[in-house]
């Protein structure tokens, strides 16, 4: 039997039913993107520029569906399709593989334009989500018997010092 760790546990059962449906919410929403994603591109892997964002269920939505609408997707045959998919996946080093070889996907049958398109929606991708990711919750800290602990402090935003 496999023993779950006490401060995930406990994390879990102080959720209320409201968070845990909220948390149900969110995966079911992120699970059909991402096989809105696989279909589409008729593919069994999702792409890393969408995989990255899997854990921000409302901005992978918005991103899919604005990536659909750059690329033009529904003109596209399904080889292009697998083409522009993995042109959006990474090498072992983390870069974007239409970054490696651009010459290569510029020749394809995606063409030069769409891969412009391409490469500027992951740019504008990377710099939203380090915006994103550069943002955390206001915390104020709360004096317990165990010492102080920081106190999330709902819908305040702050930059992290």
């Amino acid at each position: 039997m496999i023993e779950v760790p006490r401060h995930v546990a406990e994390t879990q059962r102080r959720r209320t039913p409201s968070e845990r449906a909220a948390e149900r919410s969110r995966r079911l929403a992120t699970e059909t993107v991402l096989l809105d994603i696989t279909k589409t591109f008729a593919i069994s892997f999702v792409p890393d520029l969408f995989a990255a964002l899997e854990r921000k269920p409302a901005y992978l939505e918005v991103a899919w569906e604005l990536f659909k609408d750059e690329v033009d997707l529904e003109a596209l045959d399904a080889r292009t399709k697998h083409i522009v998919a993995l042109a959006i996946s990474t090498n072992r080093s983390g870069t974007y593989l239409i970054d490696v070889f651009p010459q290569t996907f510029s020749l394809s049958p995606v063409g030069s334009r769409r891969c412009e398109i391409i490469l500027s929606m992951i740019g504008m991708f990377q710099t939203f989500s380090g915006y994103l990711s550069d943002m955390a919750a206001f915390h104020t800290p709360t004096t317990t018997r165990a010492g102080i602990v920081p106190r999330r402090t709902p819908r305040i935003l702050r930059r992290p010092q």
